[in-house]
C-alpha cells in the first residue's frame, strides 16, 4: 500500500500492511508485482471541471458497466465531490498496455477522469473505500445497508479481463498516441528484483557526482534533485541496489533518508520513475540548443512583447491560440506541424469555429502560415512564422539545454479553465486581467499591481479593469501579485461553479468526439454507396440483433446515414443518433430502442428498411 502521513498528497510506499487502517490517507495498488491490473479504479476528479461533471461522468460510466453486467462499486472520494468506480478482474488480470489504451479512450468521453493510476502499473494506486481524504472526510460508497452488502457480494465475483475490450467497444475513440521512444532507447531488465537499463555499466557523469556529493541548498527542490541523480545513475547502467546504497549515505539524497525516518520509504518508487524516463527517451539527449529553440524563443518574446496588442476584439483568443501552438512546437521541436482545428481548440479552450476564424486573422498578420490545407482525415499543416528582428536576443551558451515551455504552459493552464469560457464564463479579457495581476512581480512596490498598472499592461480601459477586478474579488479569487499558487486551481473551480461555467470544457471535448464519430460514419456511408456489386433492387426489411460488446463499424452500429426528403445528408438527425448510442441511461420516452423490454446491452437494428 501507499501512505500519505503528512497529508501533502505525496504518497510513499510502505512495505507492510498495518493491522488497522491508518488515520491518514492511504491507497492500494491496482496492479500486481507482474504489472498486470487486478483492480480497475476510475478516479473522476472534481479539480478541473467541478463536482457536477465528475458526478455526471461517474453516472454514465456506471450505466455502461451496469448494461454490460459488470459488478462494480461507486464511492464519493471525499469532500471535494470526486467519484471513484471500482471493479475486480479475474486472473491473470489485464495487461498494462491494454489498460493504458482504455484510459486514453475513456479520457475522451469522461474529461474528469484521472488517467495516472491506469497508465502506471508500477505505482498506480487509488484510495479505497474508507480511506481518509487529506482535506477531511473519507471515501464512502453511495450505497448503504443491505444494498451495500449485496453490491460487495457481487464485487467478490471477479470479472473477466475482457471487460477492457468491452469498454473500448462501447466508447468510440481516436487511437492513442504512440509513446515517445527515441532510436537507440533501451529496455528495462530484471524489472522485479533489481531493475536497470539493458546497457553496459559506466562511470557517473561529473554533474551526477556533484549532485550526489553536495547537500541541497536551503529552498532547493530536493525532489527534483533526487530525480536528477537517479536519472543520471539509470543512464549509466546502475541498478536499484546501487540506488539504495547511495540513498543510505549520499548527501544529495538526504530527502530520502528523512522520508524513511518518518516511515515513508520512497527510494524504490523514485528509482522506477527515473528508470522509466531513461528507458523511453533518448539515452543521451543533446545538451546543446538547436536553432529551432532560438526561433521559438524569438516567437515567444514577440507574443509577449506588447500585451496591449491583444486587447483588440478577438485578441484574447488570438493570444491563447498562439501560446497553444507554441507549446505544441516546443514539444515537437519544430515550427511546422500538423494540427486540426478541434485539437487546437481543446488546447486553447476555445471553439473550433473560433480557431478556424482566428487562424485566418493570424495568418494575415504573419504570425502563422498554412503550408498545406487539410484533406479528408488529414489535418492541415501550419508553420509558426519568425517575427521581424527588432532587437537581438541573448545568445545561449553552448552547454545550455533547450528550454522547457515554462511561461506559456502556466499561462495556458490558467487561461483554459472553465471560468474564462466565452458566454458561460467571464471571458478571455477577464482571464488576461487576472493573469496580469497574479503573475510576476508588481511594477510598483507594494501589495500588488493597482488598476492603473493593470490597464497599462493589458491594454484594456481603466473602467474595464476596475469592473473585472471587482467581479473577481466578489467571486473570492485572489487579486494580488504572487497569487499563482497550487490553491488557485481550487479557487478557480469554486468561482466557475458560482457563475455556472463548470463543465464547459468537458462539453467541448465531448462535442468534438461526437463530431469525429459522425465524420467516421459519413465516410463509411460514402464508401458503402460507392461500392461496386452491391444489390440495389427492392429494399427489404432487415431484423438483426448484435450482442455487444463488439468493435462494430459505424454504419453497422448506427445504421444507414439519415437523409432529408430531398436526399441530402441530415446531419442533425445523424448527430442525435450518435449521441443516443454513445450516451447510456436513456429511458423509454427518449430512446425508442429501449422500448418493448429489449435488453439494454444489445444493439438492435430492427424494422429498418435497407437496400442490401
Amino acid at each position: 500500500m501507499r501512505i500519505d502521513p503528512d497529508r501533502t498528497h505525496t504518497y510513499a510506499t510502505t512495505m507492510a500492511m498495518p493491522a488497522q487502517a491508518p488515520g491518514f490517507p492511504w491507497a492500494i495498488y491496482l496492479a500486481d508485482a507482474d504489472h498486470r491490473y487486478r483492480l480497475l479504479a476510475f478516479d473522476l476528479d472534481s479539480g478541473r471541471h467541478g463536482p457536477e461533471v465528475a458526478r455526471a461522468d461517474a453516472d454514465r460510466l456506471a450505466a455502461h458497466l451496469a448494461e454490460l453486467g459488470v459488478p462494480h462499486l461507486r464511492t464519493r472520494s471525499g469532500p471535494t465531490g470526486g467519484q471513484h468506480v471500482w471493479l475486480r478482474l479475474a486472473a491473470p488480470g489485464a495487461g498494462a498496455d491494454d489498460v493504458r489504451r482504455l484510459a486514453h479512450a475513456l479520457r475522451q468521453h469522461y474529461p474528469s477522469l484521472d488517467t495516472a493510476p491506469l497508465t502506471n502499473p508500477a505505482t498506480g494506486a487509488v484510495r479505497p473505500p474508507g480511506a481518509p481524504h487529506r482535506r477531511g472526510g473519507q471515501s464512502r460508497p453511495h450505497l448503504h445497508g443491505a444494498a451495500l452488502d449485496s453490491a460487495l457480494v457481487r464485487l467478490d465475483t471477479e470479472t473477466a479481463p475482457e471487460v477492457v475490450d468491452w469498454l473500448l467497444a462501447r466508447h468510440p475513440h481516436s487511437a492513442a498516441p504512440a509513446p515517445r521512444r527515441a532510436p537507440g532507447a533501451v529496455c528495462i531488465v530484471d524489472p522485479v528484483s533489481n531493475p536497470r537499463l539493458d546497457r553496459p555499466r559506466r562511470p557517473l557523469t561529473d554533474t551526477t557526482r556533484a549532485l550526489l556529493a553536495a547537500v541541497p541548498a536551503p529552498g532547493a527542490d530536493r525532489s527534483a534533485i533526487v530525480h536528477s541523480i537517479f536519472l543520471g545513475m539509470a543512464r549509466a547502467g546502475h541498478t536499484l541496489a546501487d540506488a539504495r546504497a547511495a540513498a543510505a549515505t549520499a548527501p544529495g539524497l538526504v530527502r530520502l533518508r528523512e522520508d524513511r525516518a518518518r516511515g515513508r520509504e520512497d527510494t524504490d518508487r523514485q528509482w522506477r520513475r527515473a528508470l522509466d524516463t531513461a528507458a523511453h527517451f533518448a539515452p543521451a539527449p543533446p545538451t546543446t540548443r538547436a536553432p529551432v529553440d532560438d526561433e521559438l524563443d524569438r516567437i515567444e518574446a514577440a507574443i509577449g512583447a506588447d500585451p496591449a496588442h491583444w486587447a483588440r476584439p478577438g485578441g484574447a483568443s488570438d493570444e491563447r491560440i498562439l501560446y497553444a501552438l507554441l507549446a505544441l512546437a516546443r514539444t515537437a521541436r519544430t515550427r511546422i506541424f500538423d494540427i486540426d482545428c478541434r485539437r487546437l481548440a481543446q488546447a486553447a479552450a476555445v471553439d473550433a469555429s473560433t480557431v478556424s476564424r482566428r487562424l485566418r486573422v493570424l495568418a494575415h498578420e504573419s504570425w502563422v502560415r498554412c503550408v498545406r490545407t487539410g484533406s479528408g482525415t488529414r489535418a492541415a499543416t501550419w508553420q509558426l512564422e519568425l517575427p521581424d528582428p527588432v532587437a537581438p536576443l541573448p545568445v545561449a551558451t553552448q552547454g545550455k539545454p533547450a528550454p522547457a515551455p515554462g511561461h506559456p504552459s502556466s499561462l495556458l493552464e490558467h487561461h483554459t479553465h472553465d471560468l474564462w469560457a466565452h458566454r458561460s464564463g467571464l471571458g478571455g479579457a477577464a482571464a488576461r486581467i487576472h493573469w496580469a495581476v497574479i503573475s510576476g512581480k508588481p511594477a510598483i512596490s507594494g501589495t500588488g499591481r493597482n488598476p492603473v498598472e493593470v490597464a497599462a499592461l493589458t491594454g484594456y480601459s481603466l473602467a474595464t479593469v476596475t469592473r473585472t477586478l471587482s467581479t473577481l474579488a466578489r467571486l473570492g479569487l485572489p487579486t494580488g501579485a504572487g497569487a499563482d499558487t497550487p490553491e488557485l486551481r481550487e479557487q478557480l473551480g469554486s468561482a466557475a461553479d458560482r457563475v455556472g461555467a463548470s463543465g464547459v470544457g468537458a462539453q467541448r471535448v465531448r462535442r468534438h468526439l461526437l463530431d469525429r464519430e459522425l465524420h467516421r460514419w459519413w465516410l463509411e456511408e460514402q464508401e458503402w454507396r460507392c461500392r461496386r456489386g452491391k444489390k440495389t433492387g427492392v429494399p427489404r426489411t432487415v431484423s438483426l440483433t448484435i450482442a455487444l460488446p463488439i468493435g462494430a463499424p459505424a454504419r453497422l452500429r448506427y445504421g444507414r446515414f439519415p437523409v432529408t426528403d430531398t436526399g441530402r445528408a441530415d446531419y442533425r438527425a445523424a448527430r442525435a443518433v450518435v449521441t443516443r448510442v454513445c450516451s447510456p441511461g436513456w429511458n423509454s420516452t427518449t430512446n425508442p430502442d429501449r422500448q418493448g423490454g429489449r435488453r439494454p446491452d444489445t444493439l438492435w437494428l430492427s424494422n429498418r428498411t435497407e437496400s442490401v
